[in-house]
C-alpha cells in the first residue's frame, strides 16, 4: 500500500487521539539542575503485536535474543568480553547509508519481535536560535505534530487563506497603537482562530499513528537537538516514512497562535512557578558566555513576538536533509529501509537558505596521562583557552550569584568544562559518578550520611554537552548550618578528588556501573536508535559508543585526577548561593 494515499485521507471519523504532542521533557532543562536525558528504556515493554512468525522468523528472533542476552551477561562480568561481543553484534547488525541530499540513515537489525523503532535526530536546538527569538526550536517541535496540507485538514485551500489572514492580523497587532485598535485586532484574531479550527482535524497526526499500532509517539527539545521518536509494528514501517517526510518537507503551522498559549503555560509550570526555576534561569544568564545561557522554552517577551514568519524561516534554515539523522532499530531489513528512504526522501533538496549545523570540534588538549595534579592545575589556563570555554564576559571577581528562592538554601558550583569531544569528557563523566553516582559515592558518604548536607549531587554536563558547558556540584545544607560552610565542604570534596584521584575500588566500581549503563542503553529498539543517532551527530560517528566504552575500560586513576585538576578548581568556577525565600 502507498501510504501517501492514506496520509492524504487522514484518520477516520471518531478515531482516538494520538500519542504525541511535542511537549518534550527535555524542554524543562532550564527549570532545575538536571542529569543528562535518560534513555527511553522499556518503551515497548508489554507491547504485543498480532500475527505469527514464520519458521525462519522464529529462528532469527531466537538468535537475536540470545545474542542480546550474551552481551548483557558479559557486561555484568569482564568488560573486555562484553565489548568484543558488542563489537561483533554491531558489525553484523548495523548498516548505514546517506542519501545524495545528505540525509543519513542508521539501521540496526533486531528481529526478536515484529516491532521497529524510529528516532529522527534533528541537529538543531535552542543553542541555534538568535537573540530575540528564543523558544523557536521548542515551538517548532510542537508544530511538527500539527499536520501537513493533507494531514489534519478538512479543506486546505480554505484553511490556507485563513492562516494567511491570521498572520496578517497577528503582525498588525504587534504594531498596534491605542487600546481600541489592540482590542479590535484581538477580537479579529480570536474570530479567525475559531474559523480556522473548524477546518482543521485536531490530533490527526497522532491519531493516524495510533490507529496503525504506533506507540511512544513524542518529541523533545534541548539546547543541542530536537528529537522525534515512535515505534510501529514492522509491517507498518512505510507509514513512518510517509508521515515523516511530509511533516518535514511540507509542514503546515496550523494552530500556531493557540499553541503559543500552551507553551506559555508550560513555561509558567516549569520555570516561573518552579521553586528553583527563576534562580536557575538567572544563574545561567550570568554564568554562561555562550547560547546555553538562554532557556530552551524561551523568554516570555520573545515568545510573544514569534509568528508564522519566524517559525517558517527557522524551519527553512535548520530542517534541511543534511540536518537530520534517522536511526531505525528493530525487525526490518536495511534494503527495505533504503527503498523507503529513496521513495519518500529522495526528492527532497536542501533549502537554499539552510544553515550548516554547528559542531564542537574535537579538542587538541591532552586528556590522558598520569602526571601530578599540580602540573595539571598549572596548565589549566592554557587548556581553558584552547578549549574555548563558555566563561562569561564578567570579571572573575564577579563570578557569583546570590538570590532568594523557595528551593533555598542551597549551594551550586558550576565549573567550566569542555564539550563532549574533548579527551577529558569521559574522565569528567567518571569523576561525576565518583562524586555522586550512587549511595557509595563520596558526596553521599561524606556529606549526606554524616549529616553535613541534606542532599548533594553532580551533573557532568549542564545544561548540555555539544558545546562547552558546566560541570555542576549542588548541595543543600542542614538546618543550623550556613551556606558558606556548605560551600567550603563541597569545595573540599572536589579538591580531594582533584588532588588524589579515585581509589582503585572506586575506579573498578564506577567503571562497571558506566559499562552496564551504556550497554543497557542498547538493550531495546528505542534506546538503541536514540543512542546511535546521538553518538553519530554529537561525536561524528555512531561507533564512538564503543570508543567511549573502551576508553572507560582503559581509564587510569591518574587520568580522572588530572581531568578533575584541570577543570574542577577554584579559579574555574562560578558559584550560586540560593538563599531561603
Amino acid at each position: 500500500m502507498d501510504y501517501r494515499q492514506q496520509a492524504a485521507s487522514g484518520p477516520p471519523a471518531g478515531s482516538g487521539s494520538g500519542g504525541g504532542g511535542g511537549a518534550g521533557t527535555e524542554a524543562s532543562c532550564s527549570a532545575q539542575p538536571a542529569a543528562p536525558s535518560p534513555s527511553r528504556r522499556g518503551l515497548l515493554a508489554g507491547v504485543t503485536v498480532g500475527g505469527l512468525y514464520a519458521v525462519a522468523g522464529r529462528s532469527l528472533a531466537a538468535a537475536d535474543a540470545a545474542a542480546d542476552a550474551a552481551v548483557s551477561a558479559a557486561g555484568d562480568g569482564g568488560g573486555g568480553a562484553a565489548l568484543d561481543l558488542l563489537q561483533r553484534q554491531l558489525d553484523q547488525r548495523l548498516t548505514e547509508f546517506t542519501l545524495p541530499n545528505g540525509l543519513r540513515f542508521l539501521v540496526y537489525q533486531r528481529h526478536a519481535a515484529p516491532i521497529v523503532s524510529f528516532h529522527t535526530y534533528a541537529d538543531v536546538g535552542a543553542f541555534d536560535e538568535v537573540d530575540g527569538q528564543t523558544g523557536l526550536a521548542h515551538l517548532l517541535e510542537h508544530m511538527a505534530f500539527k499536520g501537513t496540507p493533507r494531514v489534519g485538514t478538512r479543506d486546505y485551500r480554505r484553511e490556507a487563506v485563513l492562516l494567511d489572514s491570521l498572520d496578517e492580523v497577528f503582525y498588525s497587532l504587534q504594531e498596534a497603537g491605542g487600546p481600541r485598535e489592540v482590542q479590535r485586532l484581538q477580537q479579529q484574531l480570536a474570530a479567525l482562530q475559531k474559523e480556522a479550527a473548524e477546518l482543521s482535524i485536531a490530533n490527526a497526526y497522532g491519531a493516524l499513528v495510533s490507529q496503525e499500532g504506533g506507540v511512544g509517539l513524542n518529541a523533545a527539545t534541548s539546547h543541542d537537538a530536537t528529537k522525534y521518536y515512535v515505534s510501529l509494528p514492522a509491517n507498518k514501517a512505510e507509514l513512518f516514512f510517509a508521515l515523516e517526510s511530509e511533516r518535514f518537507r511540507a509542514p503546515v503551522f496550523r494552530e500556531l497562535y493557540s499553541e503559543k498559549a500552551v507553551v506559555f503555560e508550560e513555561r509558567r509550570l516549569r520555570v516561573d512557578n518552579s521553586p528553583l526555576g527563576p534562580f536557575s534561569e538567572q544563574f545561567a544568564l550570568r554564568s554562561l558566555g555562550n547560547n546555553y545561557r538562554r532557556p530552551v522554552i524561551g523568554f516570555p517577551e520573545d515568545l510573544e513576538r514569534l509568528g508564522r514568519r519566524e517559525v517558517a524561516a527557522f524551519h527553512q534554515q535548520h530542517y534541511g536533509p543534511r540536518s537530520l539523522t534517522i536511526a531505525v532499530a528493530g525487525d526490518i531489513r536495511p534494503s527495505e529501509v533504503r527503498r523507503l528512504a529513496e521513495k519518500y526522501f529522495g526528492g527532497w533538496e536542501q533549502p537554499a537558505s539552510s544553515l550548516q549545523p554547528s559542531a564542537c570540534a574535537a579538542s587538541t588538549g591532552s586528556g590522558s596521562g598520569s602526571g601530578g595534579g599540580g602540573a595539571a592545575s598549572a596548565a589549566a589556563g592554557a587548556a581553558a583557552q584552547r578549549e574555548g570555554l563558555a566563561t562569561p564576559a564578567t570579571p572573575r571577581s564577579e563570578w557569583e550569584y546570590r538570590a532568594a528562592s523557595l528551593a533555598g538554601p542551597a549551594v551550586m558550583h558550576a565549573y567550566f568544562r569542555p564539550c563532549i569531544n574533548s579527551p577529558d569528557a569521559v574522565p569528567l563523566d567518571l569523576a561525576s559518578d565518583i562524586l555522586s553516582g550512587s549511595r557509595s559515592s563520596r558526596l553521599y558518604r561524606s556529606l549526606v550520611l554524616s549529616g553535613k548536607a541534606l542532599a548533594a549531587s553532580t551533573y557532568s554536563s549542564y545544561p548540555a554537552e555539544k558545546f562547552p558547558s558546566h560541570f555542576v556540584c549542588y548541595a543543600v545544607p542542614p538546618k543550623g548550618s550556613t551556606l558558606n560552610h556548605m560551600d567550603e565542604q563541597l569545595s573540599a570534596e572536589v579538591a580531594a578528588l582533584a588532588g588524589g584521584g579515585p581509589t582503585a575500588d572506586e575506579l573498578r566500581r564506577y567503571k562497571k556501573a558506566a559499562r552496564v549503563e551504556l550497554l543497557g542503553a542498547l538493550g531495546s529498539n528505542s534506546a538503541t536508535a536514540a543512542a546511535l543517532a546521538s553518538y553519530q551527530v554529537l561525536t561524528g560517528d555512531w561507533a564512538n559508543v564503543l570508543r567511549d566504552l573502551r576508553r572507560i575500560e582503559g581509564l587510569g586513576g591518574g587520568e580522572v585526577r588530572d581531568a578533575a585538576a584541570r577543570w574542577l578548581q577554584p579559579s574555574n568556577v562560578f558559584k550560586g548561593f540560593i538563599l531561603s525565600a
